[in-house]
């Protein structure tokens, strides 16, 4: 079989999101023979991009130790699996490269990495009776939150999925609102200055008034002060549509004047009620965020080359890129985005870890995610890694739901 291990080192090198260590080697072939050599230089991970320690290669059989959750062995399969023997076993350690995404790949306080991913590579290299050490460099499997895509099919071959999950959207948590919340949106410094436009034309419509009727009409005789007032009383309640009658024009122009009035003052009342309606209803429209076809009139994130930055450039969607999931769950609790596009279980590791109560997670996924291992193509491990796959993760000890 024709091998290009090359291409393990570019397939890596486009999952900056969550993959595993980005350059390649051609894996242990299974006839004994020495491995080709591939230049490190060509998928060297991303910098500043911390390493696992690499632990020493183990005897065949020994097990790895790890902190994280343990995946114990359904009942009869230890006693099936010492019938069959290990499956083909390389002839020498294997270079496994990995990539801290929670909660896959975990770091803990002293710098190794560890999670269920990597207790099922321990799992699975235990079937293959294969040593191995994990590090960067020219690699043999990349043990990750790796995605299958069919762009990375091209350069690189993934074993059966071990987890299926989908891109999810992470916003800002919005607060109930209340009646102060309402108070608030609708007394703003917009309205109050619409309040004071009001005043003002009100009080120059008063004063035409007064000035029109002040000789003959004894509603608005009397010191100016006095029918200065009576014109305002006049002029708000004429606005308002009451019209309670206590004072009437009786010259010509006071009543062309009062007819004006009366129909500017209707004009305005339904536009401006038609304006705030509008606003208070295009804000909560603006607020209600439900799933991907709603992020056209957001600020969005994507972390660099993710699939969720892939589908956003699909779809001809505006986006800002990030470095990692920490950075644009930052971003969103600083206000310079208004969502934040990534696998699911990744983005809820991380809100829980450092956001709990502040971003939350739509509920509605979308574009499913399929996590697998990555072998260079053509690779003879890929068989028996699926092999055993088959047994590990469709067994109910698993601890990652499908």
């Amino acid at each position: 079989m024709t091998r290009s291990p090359a291409l393990l080192a570019l397939g890596l090198a486009l999952v900056a999101a969550a993959p595993a260590s980005a350059s390649a080697r051609a894996p242990a072939p299974l006839d004994g023979s020495a491995p080709a050599q591939v230049d490190g230089a060509a998928g060297r991970p991303d910098e500043g991009a911390a390493a696992a320690p690499a632990p020493r290669a183990r005897d065949e059989g020994a097990s790895t130790p790890s902190d994280a959750a343990s995946i114990a062995q359904a009942p009869g399969a230890a006693a099936e699996e010492a019938r069959r023997g290990p499956l083909d076993a390389p002839p020498g350690p294997l270079r496994v490269g990995t990539k801290e995404a929670p909660p896959f790949v975990v770091r803990r306080p002293d710098g190794a990495l560890e999670g269920p991913t990597l207790e099922l590579w321990r799992q699975v290299a235990g079937d293959l009776g294969a040593t191995y050490t994990l590090e960067d460099g020219s690699l043999d499997v990349a043990v990750a939150a790796l995605t299958i895509t069919a762009d990375r099919e091209l350069r690189l071959d993934f074993s059966r999925p071990y987890h299926t999950t989908g891109l999810a959207i992470a916003v800002a948590r919005r607060p109930a609102e209340g009646w102060v919340d309402v108070f608030v949106a609708v007394f703003n410094a917009a309205f109050l200055r619409l309040v004071l436009a009001f005043a003002s034309l009100q009080l120059i419509v008063g004063s035409l008034m007064w000035l029109c009727e002040r000789r003959r009409n004894p509603h608005f005789q009397g010191p100016a002060a006095a029918g200065l007032g009576a014109g305002l009383w006049w002029a708000v309640v004429t606005m308002a549509t009451v019209g309670y009658g206590d004072k009437v024009p009786v010259t010509g122009p006071g009543r062309l004047l009062a007819m004006l009035w009366m129909l500017v003052s209707l004009i305005i009342l339904t536009t401006v009620t038609a304006s705030i309606t509008t606003s208070l209803t295009l804000g909560r429209l603006e607020a209600r965020i439900e799933g991907p076809d709603d992020l056209g009139k957001l600020r969005v994130g994507a972390i660099a080359g993710s699939t969720g930055e892939g589908f956003l450039r699909e779809h001809g969607l505006f986006y800002r890129s990030f470095a990692d999931p920490r950075a644009g769950l930052r971003a969103i609790d600083g206000g310079s985005i208004d969502a934040l596009v990534h696998d699911e279980p990744i983005l809820r590791a991380e809100i829980d870890a450092g956001h709990a109560g502040a971003i939350e997670i739509l509920p509605r996924t979308f574009q499913r995610q399929d996590y697998a291992f990555g072998l260079p193509t053509g690779s003879p491990l890929r068989e028996p890694i699926n092999q055993s796959l088959a047994r590990r993760v469709e067994g109910p000890s698993w601890p990652l739901s499908r």
